[in-house]
Formats: structure tokens, C-alpha cells, sequence
């Protein structure tokens, strides 16, 4: 006879493997994703978007440096692969894009032709080059506006303030704040979606190998985290921002093996899901993004 305890585990694990099976069968919209140069080192496109395949993801942004990567991984699945423009038009273009005046015009190329679906990723850093009222960071703002196109922006900042107003002075942009701020805590998330309307968020990059700020020490979503969920359920989205190993820290001087943690990072956001409210837990695994990306209703 089985001991009870072994019995126990012997159906817990069971159980969890169909809780595991019953999530993965659920579409997943990977909200944020890039294919960089030195990524391309390491997996090809066609890997990624079998990867893609395999883990039920129905769509995904992605961006790229160069740009011009994001649309060579869309020809590997046009139907699960949205491109975005990054102003990153180069591989060592990170540093001084908004110096670079061609942006704009590779920008517009690429909205009015159709090959690019929204801009972004790009960051933006407190106390950093660009300042918010550089040319080519208004330039690609007032292009958002010409196109309605989405804006997926990166604000690495203590407090919430630096990007209050920006949110708040492109009223007719639709930003997508990447990893909801960084490491900002819910209340100050909180406060952005009170203020802009046009903003919403998503949670990429907050798993516990990285940011660390979404679940306990028991992958429990944290109560602040749960009471915005619930408050703001048509306004998060989430996904997955495999860049880098996760476990070793970003290194410039190796290639960036960060797909090779995609499928963890999945399961990672699949589990703080379902803790959610099944309506809820739907909207920001999926239908949000749908709304978001395509405007469904």
C-alpha cells in the first residue's frame, strides 16, 4: 500500500500537470518580445516562431535592433508575428537614435506601408540622454498620432512622475508602458492609469528572475498587484521580454540567449494568471491585446 503522504504528492502532481495541460490550451497574447542582433547569433527565426507555435502564443510584438529584424521574423509566421518600429534602425543605434534624423522618415515609411504596425520598443531614462522634449522623441510621438498607431514605451524611473507627463501631453497616443514602469509599485501604477486614460499596461519582465515585483516566495500574485487586476482588467496586458539569460544577468559581451528561457517565462505568467478571476484572467492573457492591437470591441 502507497503511504498516504506519497499518495498526496502522487495527486498533487497529477493534478497540477492538469491544470498545467488546461492553461497551455488557452490562446496567449505575448504582448512584448524582440529578435536583436545578437539574438540571430543564437536561434533563427523559424525557431522562434516554432517556439511561438508550441506554446499556444496566438500573437506577439515584436521589436527589434536593428528594426529591420522584426520584419524578417513576421516573414517566419505573418500570422502570429506584429512588427513594430524601433528607432533602434541599427545595431549599435540604442545610444544615439534620437540624434539620428532618418529615424523619422524610416518611421513613416514603414506606418504608411503597412510593415510596421505600432513604435517601440523605446526607452527612455531619468536623468539620461534623450531629455522628453528631443525632436525625434516628438517626431515619433506626433507619427503614434498620425497613424493611431500603438506606442510601446520604456520609462526607467524611481518615481512615476517622469512619465506623467508625457502620458498626459499625447492624449491621442496610445501608449503601451512596457513592464508597467519598471520596478514601480502597484499604487504608482495605479496612479498613471487614473491620470491617462490612453494608457495601458503590461507586465513583462516582472518574473522573479528579473524585476520581482509581481508574486511572493510562494508564486502567489501579490495583494496590491491582485486589487489592480481586479480594479483595471481592460487596461493590462502581459508578456514575456525573453532578452538575456535570466539567471546569469545581462552580459554585453556574449550573445543573448534569451529565447532559450521563453517557455519558463510562459509558464511563469500562465500561473500568476490563474489566480485571477477566469473573466479577468481571460482579458489580460488575451482579449485585451486583441482590443489593444486590432481594435476589436
Amino acid at each position: 500500500m502507497i503511504p498516504k503522504v506519497i499518495a498526496f504528492i502522487v495527486i498533487g502532481i497529477a493534478i497540477n500537470s492538469v491544470i498545467r495541460a488546461e492553461a497551455a490550451d488557452k490562446p496567449f497574447a505575448d504582448i512584448h518580445v524582440h529578435f536583436n542582433w545578437d539574438q540571430k547569433e543564437v536561434i533563427s527565426a523559424q525557431k522562434i516562431a516554432e517556439k511561438i507555435r508550441k506554446q499556444n502564443v496566438a500573437f506577439t510584438i515584436v521589436s527589434s535592433t536593428p528594426s529591420s529584424l522584426a520584419l524578417e521574423l513576421r516573414a517566419a509566421d505573418k500570422q502570429r508575428i506584429i512588427p513594430f518600429f524601433s528607432p533602434y534602425i541599427t545595431a549599435s543605434s540604442r545610444r544615439d537614435w534620437y540624434k539620428d534624423e532618418t529615424v523619422l522618415a524610416r518611421a513613416e515609411q514603414g506606418l504608411a506601408n503597412k510593415q510596421f504596425h505600432g513604435i517601440g520598443e523605446l526607452h527612455l531614462w531619468a536623468g539620461m540622454q534623450p531629455r522628453t522634449d528631443n525632436a525625434i522623441f516628438q517626431g515619433l510621438l506626433d507619427l503614434a498620432e498620425k497613424y493611431q498607431a500603438p506606442f510601446l514605451i520604456h520609462t526607467e524611473a524611481a518615481d512615476h512622475r517622469f512619465f506623467l507627463p508625457i502620458c498626459q501631453a499625447r492624449p491621442k497616443v496610445r501608449f503601451l508602458w512596457a513592464h508597467a514602469g519598471g520596478t514601480l509599485p502597484a499604487q504608482q501604477v495605479k496612479f498613471i492609469l487614473q491620470q491617462c486614460n490612453n494608457v495601458w499596461v503590461e507586465l513583462s519582465a516582472r518574473d522573479p528572475w528579473r524585476y520581482d515585483t509581481l508574486v511572493d516566495n510562494n508564486n502567489r500574485l501579490l495583494a496590491d498587484w491582485l486589487a489592480l487586476c481586479n480594479e483595471y482588467p481592460d487596461r493590462i496586458m502581459t508578456g514575456t521580454d525573453p532578452v538575456w539569460s535570466v539567471r546569469k544577468g545581462q552580459r554585453w559581451d556574449a550573445a543573448d540567449d534569451g529565447w532559450d528561457h521563453f517557455e519558463e517565462l510562459i509558464q511563469f505568467h500562465r500561473n500568476w494568471l490563474a489566480q485571477l478571476p477566469p473573466a479577468i484572467e481571460e482579458k489580460i492573457r488575451y482579449t485585451n491585446a486583441r482590443r489593444f492591437i486590432f481594435g476589436e470591441p
